[in-house]
């Protein structure tokens, strides 16, 4: 029934499935959200554990850098005994991961095991941490995943601010992830990073596909997407729960962090076709939905037993 919310609080791990958007449209959305990023900031800084700075200088074509996005996770999932790295996600504070619903429920999916964070490539692991999951909370296109597990901060793992503003950044755009299984012989074991362009939001009506009956996703009527692309570039080299995300610069103009604008959550037209944009569900429109449940208030906070 939309406009009510269904919270099932329960003694293990489980799926949680939020019905409608009530919790999204309330009053002053972004405010501790972008609290929490100045926090992060500055203990991350006093720490002198900012995220290895993003060298356009050095040519490496679309792979990242070790550390240089120390916010992305990976979602592992166990299949005959057989561990694979299927999605991406992102953490947005101590003990939770953004995502893409795609991950975690739909029609032939599965529940990821645990999460994967400090890994660049796949062949070096000695920064990993890995943390099983306690819950996970899922809306139409995102969810979020609560780690049993604090992470323990460091130069390879991190949080990313949230981009709260509901108007497009100006500068360019940076979508990074690890390529799906299904595309190449070889499964690149390299983060993928994709430099991208902002396009504007009547662009994106034709990078979206149809539903069955013709009819558009509901995403695009209510401003829930923010699209991206490049001359060069193909949504579909990097897996779902991706993020699309900007350099965030402090008072001082010295970047430490990055903000988060967009996920990776749906097929769009853009998959196969350099010249359309790909298409992301915008974070800023569910920034109080996750505010209410990654940093409720003292008198709104659930207890997990």
């Amino acid at each position: 029934m939309k406009g009510v919310t269904l919270l099932i609080v329960v003694l293990c791990f489980h799926l949680n499935f939020v019905n409608g958007d009530s919790q999204v449209l309330e009053s002053n959305p972004g405010a501790v959200a972008n609290e929490m990023c100045k926090k992060y900031t500055k203990d991350i800084k006093k720490n002198n554990i900012c995220p290895v700075p993003l060298d356009t200088s050095i040519i490496r074509g679309n792979v990242a850098g070790k550390g240089e996005f120390a916010h992305m996770v990976q979602l592992a999932y166990i299949k005959n005994n057989e561990t694979k790295y299927l999605c991406s996600g992102f953490i947005i504070s101590k003990n939770y991961v953004l995502t893409s619903t795609q991950c975690v429920s739909g029609e032939g999916a599965d529940q990821p095991e645990f999460v994967r964070a400090g890994v660049t490539d796949e062949k070096d692991v000695t920064n990993e941490q890995i943390r099983s999951i306690h819950t996970i909370l899922a809306l139409l296109y995102i969810a979020l995943i609560r780690v049993k597990e604090d992470f323990n901060f460091n130069q390879f793992v991190t949080p990313v601010c949230l981009y709260t503003s509901n108007e497009n950044p100006a500068g360019p755009g940076i979508h990074t992830g690890w390529r799906p299984t299904d595309i190449g012989e070889d499964k690149q074991t390299n983060m993928i990073q994709l430099f991208l362009n902002f396009d504007s939001n009547e662009n994106c009506n034709n990078t979206l596909v149809p539903t069955e009956k013709g009819v558009l996703p509901e995403a695009i009527v209510k401003n829930k997407i923010v699209c991206a692309g490049g001359k060069t570039t193909d949504g579909c080299q990097v897996d779902s729960g991706s993020a699309l995300q900007i350099d965030r610069k402090d008072s001082n103009e010295e970047p430490c962090m990055y903000y988060a604008v967009g996920v990776s959550s749906f097929e769009s037209r853009a998959c196969g076709k350099k010249e359309l944009p790909a298409a992301f569900i915008r974070i800023s429109y569910y920034i109080k939905w996750i505010e209410n449940n990654v940093w409720p208030p003292a008198n709104k906070r659930i207890r997990f037993f």
